[in-house]
């Protein structure tokens, strides 16, 4: 028996997707925890002054939740990027299979287009949020929704509404594929 070669089909696109999605699940748990246990020795380490004392003004439960709070952001770009580039890196390997059918290898193209809009316009927007005034914000596009994390514990009308215009000048997506919250709120 004769085995020509790896054909990308629809079920073999959906199963790698799967997969994929399996993989990056497995990895950013993996990073979570890591950075968490890196967090927490730190805090340990770096909880008291070298006398001993705890720094004016501060309780050692204030130090740690605010240490491990200023990494959310970075881990969370950290982990986005990580995702985003296997996922390129697959998209990529399906482009530059031969055997790939027409078909499959236009949808790939698109994917990636998209991907790179994507990452184009959530670092616009993450930038424009903070140049508005709010210390840090996360984005992504997901199914046709914009999810937007920002720091803070309580966000005004007003402060609402600046966000929803810089997310909607940027995009043009409607008011109601916005998604707000905060990130110490969810914390």
């Amino acid at each position: 028996m004769k085995l020509k070669g790896f054909r990308m089909t629809k079920k073999g696109i959906i199963a790698l997707s799967l997969l994929l999605l399996l993989l990056a699940g497995a990895i950013i748990l993996n990073i979570k925890l890591n950075r968490e246990e890196e967090i927490a020795e730190e805090d340990a380490n770096s909880g008291e002054r070298q006398d001993g004392a705890l720094p004016a003004g501060e309780d050692a439960a204030q130090q740690t939740g605010a240490k491990a709070y200023a990494g959310y952001f970075e881990s969370f770009r950290d982990e986005r990027n990580l995702v985003r580039s296997q996922e390129i890196d697959y998209l990529r390997m399906i482009l530059d299979d031969e055997t790939t059918d027409a078909e499959t290898l236009q949808s790939a193209q698109a994917r990636l287009m998209e991907l790179v809009s994507n990452m184009e316009q959530e670092f616009s927007i993450e930038s424009r949020i903070r140049a508005k005034g709010f210390a840090d914000a996360a984005v992504t596009f997901r199914s046709g929704t914009i999810t937007v994390v920002v720091d803070g514990e309580s966000l005004s009308d007003e402060e609402v509404a600046r966000i929803l215009d810089v997310v909607i000048s940027e995009t043009g997506a409607p008011a109601s594929a916005v998604r707000i919250s905060l990130s110490k709120g969810a914390a």
